[in-house]
């Protein structure tokens, strides 16, 4: 597997249903999506990441910065699904989704999945990051992860797992999931223009479950981060106050 082979797409909904315009959103003076793609080109060539969008207004933004934007269906349901429909076009062999609301992920994680995945060669692979809080525990914006000891996807999910006898308190081996992907294309095809969710995605709003539904097996990196993914206004304040600490 050459690195030439893999490409990042940044999926990037304007109207996101919990913080509508979140990607144009302003942390401490550069839009989130920049900040990402920013994160994404560190250690990759320009022309193999692009960013997969619904808004004429990310797209002109992205192209204003010197990057690369696909204009796509506003109809898709999830960031994997507006992923396969890029990659259509753009027809990578392996394809790394980063997604559009992790602003301050380090690029050093990108690179740990990629030689992760080239070694082992998963058909689907995503990260997980031990979870240090029972408030991050208990937040239902946050995915909870439950692996095997092969590290292995069991499931996910936005309740608190895998749960003890005291509830809501945080275990050993309590992980989120952290939104980098790579899938081969087989893989890919699960998701893309016309497909629907699976019964588990459509309950938890969990896009890995369409795989797991149809008996794909995940591997789960772990990686030490201490990324924080934007799902509510009040994230950009955590976010701002790691940058302003940092």
């Amino acid at each position: 597997m050459d690195i030439e082979n893999f490409g990042i797409i940044i999926p990037a909904r304007i109207n996101s249903s919990r913080f509508p315009g979140k990607v144009l959103q302003k942390i401490n003076g550069i839009s989130m999506i920049e900040r990402i793609w920013t994160n994404c080109i560190t250690n990759f060539d320009c022309s193999n990441v692009w960013v997969a969008t619904d808004s004429k207004k990310v797209l002109n933004h992205i192209e204003d910065i010197g990057g690369n934007a696909l204009l796509i269906s506003g109809d898709c349901q999830t960031g994997m699904d507006r992923v396969a429909e890029a990659n259509k076009k753009l027809n990578f062999e392996y394809v790394i989704n980063c997604q559009g609301d992790e602003p301050i992920l380090e690029d050093r994680i990108i690179l740990e999945a990629i030689n992760f995945y080239k070694n082992q060669g998963p058909d689907v692979l995503n990260c997980m990051a031990k979870i240090r809080l029972d408030s991050e525990f208990a937040d239902t914006n946050i995915i909870k992860v439950a692996v095997n000891s092969n590290n292995d996807l069991l499931y996910m999910s936005r309740a608190s797992i895998p749960l003890g006898k005291d509830q809501n308190k945080l275990l050993a081996k309590s992980y989120r999931q952290v939104c980098v992907y790579i899938l081969n294309k087989k893989s890919l095809s699960f998701y893309g223009e016309g497909k629907k969710k699976s019964s588990l995605e459509s309950i938890e709003d969990i896009e890995m479950l369409r795989l797991l539904d149809h008996n794909l097996k995940i591997c789960m990196l772990e990686v030490d981060t201490s990324s924080i993914a934007v799902d509510i206004p009040s994230d950009i304040q955590r976010v701002q106050n790691y940058l302003n600490e940092s």
